[in-house]
């Protein structure tokens, strides 16, 4: 019999984007934040006066628990595949922010467990689910740029200059965030493009450390083949002022769709994701005209859209959008890029 009440799930760390996440799960009708974890027992105790949830001592209390379907897992890229497979075996559904893990290795072991398990694994790749992105997919299945050739894309901050040696990110190793901000932040234009065109089969990259203090590379330029031919560029710099977007030309036309977020504190800038769209501007430039079309966008909310899909999937069985294949595809891209940009030439993905 199926349940019909909301899913009841356990929040997994309690850094920033957690409270992107708990703020989604209060405005969504088909989950209920029932529980919370984090390693500081400050943090966790202070997150839980916020939402109005229970708190566990540790993560194995939390797997103890009949009542909890799922946990929603935003801790450190070292532990992903740690806690998903635990969750998993214990018969909890899966929900882990991007990527999904550091390694491949890991990737593929938590995609493994949760399909023996039979279990959902939801990877929360959400920009391909602004209304920008969807439309601009939209626009080329359509033809509106006639046959695809390339795509350009970049998704930039500043946020190496606020990496201390207490983040996680501030290391470059495995233990932390290698590639810096290709895998905080280029992996979700990863993701799209693989979405938009199809599998990557050859990557060639450069990485350098220019500005910051932390122990990984600060800037790196990534140039890749799709197995259709098409080209793609992807650029990702932790020392610059924010970028957003993506741009795909075709024989007929090319589209742009960008983000201009206001420049805000890192705490006050995650606020703006539930309305993310009104940032979100998409252009068309057909072949037969002079000036661009603006497309008009609706406003949706896309890490609503990733939390109710979740919900959705425990209920009814179907398979994430962004699931755990697509989550490896695009973690390909960038651990080719790493491998390219340490041994100075291309990268075949069939090699990893």
């Amino acid at each position: 019999m199926v349940k019909k009440d909301k899913v009841r799930v356990a929040l997994i760390g309690t850094g920033s984007w957690a409270a992107v996440i708990a703020n989604a799960v209060q405005r969504s009708g088909k989950l209920e934040l029932a529980t919370c974890y984090s390693r500081t027992p400050e943090k966790c105790a202070a997150f839980s006066r916020k939402y109005g949830c229970d708190r566990e001592q540790s993560f194995q209390d939390v797997l103890k628990r009949t009542d909890i379907e799922g946990v929603l897992l935003t801790t450190p890229n070292a532990v992903h595949a740690e806690h998903a497979i635990a969750a998993a075996q214990q018969g909890k559904h899966v929900y882990v922010e991007k990527p999904i893990a550091n390694t491949i290795s890991d990737g593929r072991k938590m995609v493994e467990a949760c399909r023996e398990a039979g279990v959902a694994l939801l990877v929360g790749h959400d920009m391909r689910r602004l209304a920008g992105f969807r439309k601009m997919k939209e626009l080329i299945d359509r033809g509106a740029i006639g046959k695809p050739v390339m795509a350009e894309s970049n998704f930039s901050a500043r946020l190496g200059f606020e990496l201390t040696p207490d983040k996680w990110r501030w290391y470059g190793d495995e233990s932390g965030c290698p590639a810096g901000a290709l895998m905080t932040m280029g992996i979700h234009h990863a993701d799209t493009l693989n979405h938009f065109f199809g599998p990557v089969e050859r990557v060639f990259s450069f990485f350098s450390k220019l500005y910051i203090p932390a122990d990984v590379e600060d800037v790196e330029m990534t140039t890749f083949r799709f197995a259709s031919g098409v080209l793609g560029h992807l650029g990702s710099s932790y020392a610059t002022p924010r970028a957003n977007f993506i741009r795909a030309y075709g024989t007929d036309g090319h589209l742009i769709c960008a983000l201009s977020l206001p420049n805000l504190p890192f705490d006050e800038y995650l606020k703006v994701w539930s309305v993310v769209d009104k940032y979100t501007c998409l252009q068309h430039f057909d072949k037969g005209k002079d000036e661009p079309e603006t497309i008009p966008l609706p406003i949706g909310d896309p890490i609503l859209e990733e939390v109710d899909e979740f919900a959705d999937c425990i209920r009814t069985g179907k398979r994430p959008e962004t699931d755990g294949e697509a989550a490896l595809a695009a973690l390909a891209l960038v651990r080719a890029a790493m491998e390219s940009a340490r041994t100075n030439v291309p990268v075949d993905l069939k090699s990893l």
